[in-house]
């Protein structure tokens, strides 16, 4: 292992291969070929003895989640000397907002202008946002808990509710169908199809996934045309913008779904963390304490 022979430029190159997980992306961010890319990402892996990625076909999965969180840090000082040298702002925390939560907080523009001022902020997927919290891309996130994650200090339960266009209710006459329900459902890891599928194997509803898709509106676009029913969190019902889109009533309500916040607990104290997670939360739970 020869690790004082890396350069900055190889351990950028390895950088931005994990936060895009594509070298041709990585390529372009950078400005470099894509052989080039392939090149340094080799010579890390000569060079260090650690195997940064795995190649199948077009797909490149990370080897090791603790490396990854090792190279972001050790590129967020450089970083931020590129930021002060070219005037930029930086001392920003970086947050992560689950697709659903930002949907409803962005009801409010204004609030969520506010919120990047103070934040750098990204939405995305759970599985995505999670992803990038594990891997040190975030600096404190807050999204849905799956279903094999523990307790937090700071969450709380929201129901989920099924949801289908009216013309969709009024075919089955207001009560589940004998035949295979149809459902739509998210494509990717998810918690709320983890729930809404429990449920209905619970209740015995006998049910067949017509569609599958992770763009929420491509899926109640789907759901208004009347080609099935899915589940989203209660809150999310006043961000759907379709009225002809309502709860369906004929199908067993589900389990709650829990939403928690997760920080670099090098980064911040509770205290601080309780501030965002009561600021991105008031709207949705009624009450301003919810450890």
């Amino acid at each position: 292992m020869t690790l004082e022979r890396l350069s900055l430029g190889t351990i950028r190159c390895v950088h931005e291969v994990l936060a895009c997980k594509s070298v041709t992306v990585a390529a372009e961010r950078i400005g470099i070929s894509q052989s080039a890319v392939s090149q340094q990402i080799a010579r890390f892996e000569k060079l260090s003895g650690i195997p940064i990625i795995v190649r199948n076909g077009t797909k490149l999965t990370i080897c090791s989640d603790e490396i990854a969180r090792l190279i972001f840090t050790m590129m967020e000082p450089i970083d931020t000397m590129r930021c002060l040298s070219l005037g930029k702002e930086v001392g920003k925390l970086r947050l992560g907002v689950c697709n659903h939560i930002a949907a409803h907080y962005c009801r409010d523009i204004k609030r969520y202008v506010e919120l990047g001022r103070e934040f750098d902020v990204h939405i995305g997927r759970p599985s995505n946002i999670s992803e990038m919290f594990n891997h040190g891309e975030l600096d404190v996130v807050v999204r849905p808990l799956f279903h094999h994650e523990g307790e937090l200090d700071l969450m709380f339960d929201v129901p989920l509710v099924w949801v289908a266009s009216s013309g969709f209710e009024a075919r089955s006459g207001g009560k589940v169908s004998a035949s295979p329900l149809p459902v739509i459902l998210e494509a990717t890891l998810s918690p709320y199809s983890y729930y809404a599928e429990r449920s209905l194997r619970e209740a015995q509803i006998s049910y067949k996934v017509t569609s599958r898709t992770d763009d929420n509106l491509v899926r109640m676009h789907l759901v208004s045309a009347g080609l099935g029913c899915t589940t989203i969190p209660k809150f999310a019902m006043a961000t759907i913008g379709d009225e002809d889109i309502k709860t369906v009533d004929c199908i067993p309500a589900t389990s709650k779904i829990r939403f928690g916040l997760f920080y670099n607990k090098k980064k911040l104290q509770y205290k601080q963390s309780n501030r965002i997670f009561e600021m991105m939360t008031e709207t949705i739970v009624g009450y301003s304490k919810y450890s």
